[in-house]
């Protein structure tokens, strides 16, 4: 009786995580037609026992929709500025359309995510150029991608019960690839306002929050907040789908993140890159840059687990294993951000000052320069 309960346990769970994605994470109604269970059960497990299973709902934003194109970028500080680095991405943030960082190990060099206008790429690098000049970059690199997949946890591999991963590296093959949620490197002219971006933003923090709520902490009327979400947020694509993240269970340690560079891919070869991750069930995303044959994934999995996943990934890529450079990144050195919404005015639309991030990076040089004078 008690392996019949907890398999029919597991079940539910896994017909959730799958309702999630399609449906999203606030209709409770939707989804307990769904899958058959009492809608206060679905709001339960929807609120609370996933996030304890290690399972955050994110929302994926079309950026093509907003006006905003994706970048890769890779930083290199000068020896002795570490401590201003982070301060100096953090900086970005708000004022230079950057959405995630993170520190690589053992090199030191920083990778991060742009959402930037194309408009002005030739102005980030002018700035980056400069900061080069100025000694603070050693170098760089940006990417421009052509596209970004994420992917929903393999929730056929997880037990949601136990909170435990589930499954036999061998076994992958045999499975069929789950469901993506594609990004393309299409523009179009943004169609929104600034109350569509703060709504948007709400719910890439977290995307349980009820409507109710974004509206009460935006000091504005809940029939305007609602409505901007359904016509324009949702009816525009601009939330493209909910993504189901696998980023380990509250109170637990223990994880590995892990960047996969794969270079001078073919389009052959890049089918078969592309399955392999599509796969692994703790690919969090993957990317391509066309012009330069570059493939990017960024994985997210246990330390046990870790030995598995590369020896899985030399098996199944003879014709790259040459090309492929694993990295980790720092944990403790790794932050994720919302939209920018600081660069963006419903009279300006979207803004970027390569003067004013110089500024404020100086004012942070002699912040730094103050520091070391005092200690």
């Amino acid at each position: 009786m008690r392996l019949r309960l907890a398999k029919r346990h597991r079940e539910e769970f896994v017909l959730l995580a799958r309702a999630i994605k399609v449906l999203g994470p606030r209709n409770y109604t939707a989804l307990a037609k769904f899958t058959g269970l009492p809608v206060e059960t679905v709001r339960y497990r929807v609120k609370h026992l996933l996030a304890k299973a290690g399972v955050r709902i994110q929302a994926h934003v079309d950026h093509g929709k907003l006006g905003l194109a994706r970048y890769w970028l890779r930083l290199r500080f000068a020896d002795g500025l570490d401590g201003l680095s982070v301060r100096f991405l953090e900086q970005l943030v708000v004022s230079g359309c950057l959405e995630h960082y993170g520190r690589l190990l053992p090199g030191g060099d920083y990778i991060a995510g742009l959402g930037l206008p194309p408009r002005f790429e030739r102005s980030y690098r002018i700035m980056l150029d400069r900061l080069v000049d100025m000694g603070v970059l050693e170098g760089y690199s940006m990417h421009k991608v052509s596209w970004i997949r994420y992917l929903s946890m393999r929730e056929d591999c997880y037990d949601f019960a136990r909170g435990v991963w589930s499954f036999a590296w061998d076994g992958l093959h045999g499975r069929a690839p789950e469901d993506v949620s594609i990004e393309e490197d299409v523009l179009s002219k943004p169609r929104l306002d600034e109350l569509d971006l703060q709504i948007t933003a709400w719910l890439q923090v977290d995307a349980l929050t009820p409507i109710s709520e974004i509206a009460r902490r935006l000091g504005v009327g809940y029939k305007r907040v609602l409505y901007h979400y359904r016509e324009h947020v949702l009816k525009r694509g601009i939330i493209k789908r909910y993504i189901l993240r696998w980023q380990g269970r509250a109170g637990r340690g223990n994880l590995a993140y892990m960047l996969v560079i794969v270079r001078d891919v073919s389009g052959r070869e890049l089918e078969e890159v592309k399955r392999t991750f599509q796969r692994i069930p703790f690919t969090f995303f993957d990317t391509y840059v066309a012009g330069e044959r570059l493939y990017i994934a960024y994985v997210i999995l246990p330390v046990s687990y870790l030995q598995g996943c590369l020896s899985y990934i030399w098996r199944s890529l003879p014709p790259v294993r040459s090309r492929v450079v694993t990295e980790l990144i720092d944990t403790g050195c790794s932050r994720a951000f919302a939209i920018p919404l600081e660069l963006y005015s419903d009279g300006e639309g979207w803004t970027f000052s390569v003067s004013s991030n110089l500024r404020k990076l100086f004012k942070l040089l002699k912040v730094s320069e103050k520091i070391g004078e005092v200690r």
